[in-house]
């Protein structure tokens, strides 16, 4: 089952987000030093069939699939293309 938030949603949550830094940091009184975001994004993949029937039967290969979903990933979490994302190797 998948849950997304709305816009208004969002906004209840960021300002809830910021209220709670606000809260930590006696409004800006007291200085956050040293200090680090850490953002974990977890993500599954599902394959009509199992690992073995997948690469043979289907012959795709789950890694270029997995390597395709990251770049999109990657891209939205950092605003950028995917054409910046990648390196030419040629």
């Amino acid at each position: 089952k998948r849950h997304g938030l709305d816009a208004d949603e969002i906004r209840k949550e960021k300002s809830k987000a910021f209220d709670l830094l606000d809260a930590l940091s006696r409004s800006g009184s007291l200085a956050i030093a040293h200090s680090e975001l850490h953002v974990v994004v977890a993500m599954t993949h599902c394959f009509e069939k199992d690992l073995m029937g997948t690469v043979i039967c289907d012959n795709v290969n789950p890694i270029e699939k997995l390597e395709g979903s990251t770049l999109l990933l990657a891209s939205a979490v950092h605003g950028l293309p995917l054409r910046e994302l990648v390196r030419d190797v040629s």
